[in-house]
């Protein structure tokens, strides 16, 4: 007003109530400065008080200013102190050294300007957040008393802030994919993201400024449900804030009311967590002009969020670069299943379900087996043989048998009742070789004459026909005397075959 009009200081003084010699002390300044109105017009307040203002500025001291990053990076080491790193300051600079109250003003300033928080936007249906409750609830033992404490999984909507709560036994594999699998169940649909922390079971690793490596469980039931999994940065919590918040919301609204009560089994915990939980959606929040969480969801989230799959996952885990050995199979859970020999040495994927075993090579299914509890079982497909072993392995028991009928009635008689006896290929197969090798040993003449006596005997064991070529005996059945019969010594005490007529 003092450049535009022509007011007196009093007048402009009455105008804007400030005093007159206020107004005088501008009009002195701007006539020194010789500041013309289209000088100043376009300045603001804060600009035009440094222009008329600055007498206290160029009175100001400048001093060298250390590198605060460093002092704060310092200070994180053990027995630094801010008056260690002020003397070594002052110590390096000549002129401008600022006082150490200073120093420590400055560094308080610099310490603010770290923990500044950015407000971040949550678009519908875009994040979910994943977590577990750092504070457990218990399941008793009602035989001994005995607490057992379970894991509390929670979800969390990031627009708006609905909240899943789930307990389950613990935070391995198996856990964590049904508590998202009931989570997403819960919220009707998918988000656009999957935000969980660094556990195990979802993240492998997640090293500063490489690719994160997923569980590939965990990475496959995304794919399946057709969502991106965004893991929040190693200790950042404030990367999912709402499901922190939500972690604190439900310890008090939920865990905090069950702390009297004694739950036996997973079912009757889960079932008052699902009646609290309800309970907290619905109550209002002063924040969002008095809307619950199930109406901000119902509002924001629910149409942004993509259908769920006509099917659930069905859990599989995995197992990564698995070498192939010499025998060309892989193993799993003391089983053993093959793959093309022609993969001896390669890298291959496992995927195993409940029922089926899956080998994959570079993305290409290679193996298909049913799954076997049984330790030591092994899986092995004829296509996956090569020529020899296919041929040792189908065709060498029907050229056994082929052979055994060619050597005789009963030597054919008895490979077949040791088949039927034991109902093991594999150990049929090696009394059939047994039978070639005493064949060429003894001849074919005195085995077929020692299988005979065997099921005389009622003997299918390899072992018997050998004992018998071996003493002698395989004619002893037709009243010839063995190779190895001595004549019966003459004594008043032997009875003779006459005395038990």
């Amino acid at each position: 007003m003092v450049l535009a009009t022509s007011l007196s200081n009093r007048q402009i003084g009455g105008a804007l109530h400030v005093s007159h010699n206020t107004v005088a002390r501008y009009r002195e300044r701007l006539t020194v400065e010789q500041l013309r109105w289209d000088e100043v017009a376009h300045l603001d307040e804060q600009a035009l008080d440094r222009r008329l203002n600055d007498g206290r500025e160029r009175l100001r001291r400048r001093f060298v200013e250390p590198d605060w990053s460093h002092v704060y990076a310092e200070m994180q080491r053990r027995a630094v102190t801010l008056t260690l790193l002020y003397e070594e300051y002052a110590e390096g600079v000549a002129e401008g050294v600022m006082s150490e109250t200073e120093f420590r003003r400055r560094y308080a300033g610099y310490q603010r300007t770290r923990g500044l928080v950015m407000r971040q936007v949550h678009r519908p249906g875009e994040c979910l957040y994943l977590d577990f409750s750092g504070m457990r609830p218990f399941l008793t033992d009602p035989a001994t008393g005995k607490q057992t404490p379970v894991e509390l999984f929670l979800a969390v909507m990031g627009a708006s802030r609905k909240t899943f709560a789930l307990a389950v036994p613990s935070q391995k594999l198996p856990d964590w994919i049904n508590a998202n699998t009931k989570a997403l169940t819960f919220f009707g649909g998918v988000p656009m993201y999957l935000v969980p922390d660094n556990l195990k079971s979802a993240v492998i690793s997640h090293p500063r400024g490489e690719s994160v490596l997923l569980n590939s469980t965990f990475s496959e039931f995304a794919t399946h449900y057709g969502t991106t999994i965004l893991p929040a940065r190693p200790h950042r919590p404030k990367d999912k804030a709402h499901v922190e918040l939500g972690v604190k919301i439900v310890q008090r609204w939920i865990l905090a009311r069950l702390r009297n009560r004694i739950f036996t089994n997973l079912h009757d915990l889960n079932a008052a967590i699902g009646e609290l939980l309800e309970r907290m959606n619905a109550k209002p929040m002063r924040g969002c002009g008095g809307k619950s969480r199930s109406q901000l969801f119902d509002e924001l989230d629910r149409p942004a969020l993509q259908p769920l799959p006509v099917e659930a996952y069905t859990f599989a885990e995995w197992k990564i670069d698995v070498r192939v050995g010499r025998d060309y199979h892989v193993r799993w859970d003391d089983a053993y299943y093959s793959v093309p020999y022609t993969l001896v040495s390669a890298k291959v994927n496992v995927k195993a379900t409940a029922t089926v075993i899956m080998i994959f090579h570079r993305d290409r299914r290679v193996g298909l087996h049913p799954r076997s509890y049984v330790v030591g079982h092994v899986s092995t497909l004829p296509e996956h043989q090569p020529q020899s072993h296919r041929a040792y392995s189908q065709d060498q028991p029907a050229a056994i048998l082929r052979w055994a009928e060619s050597a005789g009635k009963a030597t054919h008689r008895f490979l077949l009742c040791h088949i039927e006896q034991y109902r093991r290929p594999a150990l049929s197969l090696q009394a059939g070789r047994g039978l070639q090798r005493l064949a060429r040993e003894y001849g074919q003449e005195r085995l077929e004459a020692a299988c005979e006596r065997a099921l005389q005997l009622h003997a299918s064991s390899i072992k018997t026909v050998r004992s018998l070529l071996k003493r002698g005996l395989e004619h002893a059945a037709s009243g010839a005397p063995a190779a190895n019969d001595e004549p019966t010594p003459a004594h008043d005490n032997v009875r003779g075959a006459s005395y038990y007529q």
